[in-house]
């Protein structure tokens, strides 16, 4: 008989404790990154009935961001979830800096879609595939939802969490 082996779903424990705010990543990005997602937190406007809406859910709920910093979608979303951390203090944390694999890389693990080091070894762990992946978590650590790339349902990012949260209540 074979064993068949099934990966429990990644949970928040998962993800280093230790990773930074989204704010914290932000401000330490290297420079020929950083003023595009400044450029982005400064101008952009969130949609402040979503805001009050998400602020119930603030405290149950953490969010954990991996990008490429390279990444356009990445530079749309990112300083979004910096705003939500600001203004409602939503735990938001910051695993950046994803890199695609050389051909080589690719050429020996073809199934492998991020470059480990440097990109974090939670793109594993996490199943990411694509940048940004905002996970959202519960309060016991569990995943109740992701955004991949950008959001699919709603128009902005903010919204797309609070349809997240709310559906899995």
């Amino acid at each position: 008989m074979q064993t068949i082996e099934v990966n429990p779903m990644p949970t928040l424990n998962d993800v280093t404790r230790n990773a930074p705010t989204i704010n914290q990543y932000i401000d330490r990005m290297p420079a020929g990154y950083r003023g595009g997602f400044v450029r982005q937190r400064d101008s952009y406007e969130l949609d402040m009935d979503i805001v009050e809406k998400l602020k119930i859910h603030a405290s149950d709920h953490e969010i954990v961001a991996l990008f490429a910093n390279w990444c356009g979608d990445s530079r749309r979303a990112i300083p979004v979830l910096a705003l939500l951390e600001e203004k409602i203090g939503l735990k938001v944390r910051a695993l950046g800096g994803m890199t695609k694999p050389s051909w080589q890389e690719k050429r020996m693990n073809p199934g492998r879609n991020w470059a480990i080091p440097p990109s974090p070894r939670e793109v594993e762990t996490l199943r990411v595939t694509s940048s940004p992946t905002i996970i959202i978590f519960n309060s016991s650590g569990e995943e109740v939802g992701r955004i991949k790339t950008r959001p699919k349902v709603e128009k902005t990012v903010e919204a797309e969490i609070l349809r997240i949260i709310e559906d899995n209540k």
